[in-house]
């Protein structure tokens, strides 16, 4: 009896370890100023108009880009320092402030030009992705998971 007690609690404490370990990020706060994954084109056109540059389902803004697949914004990244996720994290920020607003992440690829931290939303159906040289976020990408 006694060992059924304790490993129950050793496999309760486990789980609960685990689940605190690994990064749980509303879906709604996968964006990008008000661009986010899953937008229609009629609400990104109406937000911020007519891109400036466009080379087929790949659209390019002053401040950031978008991929667009059968009328929705696949993916959505920015390199500027104007806009920031909900959270207010954005370009130009210590890497450090990902571990104090997002938590441990999810997937961590080492590159030679700089790491990259993903975090995946709570329902699996979103990604933001931060790159990050040198210590400093240098990219931010918001997109629907494959």
């Amino acid at each position: 009896m006694k060992f059924k007690f304790l490993a129950a609690l050793v496999c309760g404490v486990l789980m609960l370890t685990s689940s605190l370990c690994s990064a749980v990020v509303d879906g709604e706060k996968i964006a990008l100023g008000s661009i986010f994954p899953g937008m229609s084109v009629t609400e990104l056109t109406d937000a911020f108009g007519q891109p400036v540059y466009r080379d087929g389902d790949d659209w390019t803004y002053s401040t950031f880009k978008v991929d667009i697949e059968r009328g929705v914004v696949e993916k959505v990244s920015t390199t500027s320092d104007t806009l920031a996720t909900p959270e207010g994290v954005r370009v130009g920020l210590a890497a450090e402030s990902l571990n104090s607003t997002y938590g441990k992440a999810d997937k961590v690829d080492r590159e030679r030009d700089g790491d990259e931290y993903e975090y995946f939303s709570s329902d699996g159906t979103k990604k933001i992705e931060f790159k990050v040289v040198n210590g400093i976020i240098a990219k931010i990408t918001c997109s629907l998971r494959d």
